[in-house]
């Protein structure tokens, strides 16, 4: 089978299973694991599926949002490495919120033993993992979108209200050409935008590997928020934060 036929039942594959591992693609197209591990690979550099050391998965749509436990193993070094410089935010005796997206979900080891910290999220994996760390946490209401644990929508707007967020930690699906940041889910968008207005302080986090993705809705431009932290060096076509665009590197 040729390598180009391969990548396009790939794909087809993907479409209909949504998230699929190397060994179930390496059956269903009676291929070697290893060549499908280089096929994902590729497909991967040139955007069209999302990739993970186990398998991969469609690119997702606003019906289609990817597990948590998937969407955490992506990419999860740069994750860590962006928490681990954001959460120098996090300053004592502060309200900060947490969005549902995995990569907010990594500032929470970093905020264990911070027990002045209140922490607000909209994801209920993330609240249920920094009450067991001990931290004095709030979940919003709303509807539970897909199978992503987080909620989202009007009631989680109105939940939200009641708080006054010194800083507000989140990331997105991606930024596109334009420099806006978008995101697959409108309830979880809507909630975003009500934030970045409220909140005293906002921190963007996104790894290089987001830069250029579009999705069909907008949060807001990268100039209307306080920081961005990243890995990789930000397209001079992008407009500024208001205040820094932080580059960390791993050592």
């Amino acid at each position: 089978m040729l390598k180009e036929e391969r990548h396009q039942k790939l794909l087809k594959v993907l479409a209909e299973k949504e998230f699929a591992t190397v060994e179930e693609l390496s059956k269903s197209l009676l291929v070697s694991m290893p060549t499908i591990r280089r096929d994902l690979t590729e497909l991967a550099r040139r955007k069209l599926i999302i990739r993970n050391h186990g398998g991969a998965m469609h690119i997702p749509t606003e019906n289609v949002i990817a597990p948590v436990d998937f969407r955490k193993s992506v990419n999860y070094k740069k994750k860590n490495l962006l928490a681990r410089e954001a959460v120098k935010f996090a300053l004592n005796n502060m309200v900060v919120f947490l969005d549902g997206s995995t990569t907010a979900s990594y500032l929470c080891d970093y905020l264990k033993g911070r027990p002045d910290i209140i922490v607000i999220t909209n994801s209920l994996t993330t609240g249920a993992h920094l009450k067991s760390l001990g931290l004095r946490t709030y979940c919003l209401g709303g509807e539970v979108i897909g199978s992503s644990s987080s909620v989202g929508g009007a009631m989680a707007i109105e939940t939200a209200a009641n708080f006054n967020i010194d800083v507000m930690f989140f990331s997105a699906s991606g930024v596109n050409e334009k420099g806006m940041i978008v995101d697959t889910s409108e309830k979880e968008t809507e909630l975003r935008a009500f934030l970045l207005k409220n909140a005293a302080v906002s921190v963007f986090l996104c790894d290089g590997s987001k830069f250029g993705h579009s999705a069909v809705y907008n949060i807001a431009s990268l100039s209307e928020i306080d920081y961005m932290i990243t890995d990789s060096p930000v397209p001079e076509s992008y407009p500024s934060p208001k205040k820094e665009i932080i580059l960390v590197e791993e050592k």
